[in-house]
């Protein structure tokens, strides 16, 4: 793992209430199709790195939520849900092809999280609970859809787990990937140190709409995904977070606090998080854009082919032959296309 040497984040606590708890979950440890590997890193590297980094800070019984279609070309990939689950966390189900709900029906959609089941069912039974994540945390655009897979889930005997704060952290995985090939130490240090940044300055942002909905500190459920700058920067982050008065909690507890227990009583076809769907069925304004740094740090080492864009669209070329979907824009936030 590399080294994040000159981090230095604001120790001013998240929230004015008190210390804020949030439960830790990893998405994608193996990617999707489509997206590269940051030089001098694999996939069991990074997942090494980011045990190293939990156990840095005692948590343990973190969930992570893994598509398959990768182990479709590598199914030696497997072993590292191996190495996880030694390691004293757990595994859950994030469907196959990773599709957004959008562009399925619901019975599509579950013989996708059954095909993962395939691959990953005898991780998931050793869980505590039999965890399901929705691919970009997207619930169905109809509530007749929604209602109709949250059935399919109850079935299979899983549990539907919300995201209240990201950070968009995929999103820098085509930077840092660029940086680590064309860049020099400095410059790949100075991403570093932007993406611990991004990540404290988003949870005090999501932190903030919370206490505005609900007027109290929830438990939150935090995510980053299994690429390259997370396996690098996992520890400087949960170090930010300790500094600024962050107490890391099981998946449990978080589930037990109403905000992520119940469904928000609206159909958000955005991809928002848990808060911002709470505050659109309230009516309560947040602040919910995504960052700026995100358009910054695609100047870094443009490359053909490597944009942040040009990846995504494969991505989706990928997911949407595997599954026979149609390709459609999913909107960011309620007056938004993308």
């Amino acid at each position: 793992m590399q080294s994040n040497p000159g981090i230095r984040v604001p120790d001013v606590p998240v929230s004015p209430l008190g210390r804020l708890k949030i439960a830790i979950t990893i998405d994608d440890m193996l990617l999707l199709r489509g997206v590269p590997m940051a030089p001098g890193h694999s996939v069991p590297s990074n997942i090494r790195a980011m045990i190293a980094a939990l156990k840095a800070h005692r948590v343990a019984g973190v969930y992570q939520f893994s598509n398959t279609a990768p182990l479709e070309d590598d199914e030696s990939l497997l072993k590292v849900f191996d190495l996880w689950v030694e390691s004293g966390h757990h595994v859950a189900n994030h469907t196959h092809n990773h599709p957004p709900l959008n562009w399925l029906d619901a019975d599509t959609y579950a013989r996708d999280i059954e095909q993962a089941e395939k691959y990953l069912g005898r991780y998931i039974n050793q869980a505590p609970r039999r965890c399901f994540r929705f691919c970009m945390d997207l619930w169905g655009d109809t509530a007749c859809k929604c209602d109709a897979i949250l059935d399919k889930l109850e079935g299979m005997g899983y549990t539907p787990i919300p995201v209240s704060v990201g950070f968009h952290d995929i999103r820098w995985n085509a930077a840092y990937c660029r940086v680590l090939k064309r860049g020099s130490a400095e410059d790949a240090a100075q991403i570093r140190r932007a993406y611990v940044e991004s990540a404290l300055h988003e949870l005090r942002t999501h932190a903030a709409n919370a206490r505005a909905v609900f007027g109290r500190d929830p438990i939150h459920i935090w995510l980053i995904h299994g690429t390259s700058i997370a396996a690098d920067c996992l520890e400087q982050i949960l170090d930010a977070f300790r500094a600024a008065a962050v107490d890391f909690v099981s998946l449990d507890e978080a589930m037990g606090d109403r905000m992520n227990a119940e469904i928000p009583p609206r159909v958000s076809p955005e991809f928002i998080f848990q808060v911002e769907k709470w505050a659109l069925a309230l009516g309560v304004p947040v602040t919910d854009r995504m960052p700026s740094i995100l358009d910054d740090i695609e100047k870094l080492y443009p490359a053909p082919g490597e944009m942040q864009a040009e990846i995504t669209s494969r991505m989706r070329e990928h997911i949407a032959f595997a599954t026979g979907a149609e390709i459609r824009p999913i909107p960011l936030y309620p007056d938004h296309q993308r």
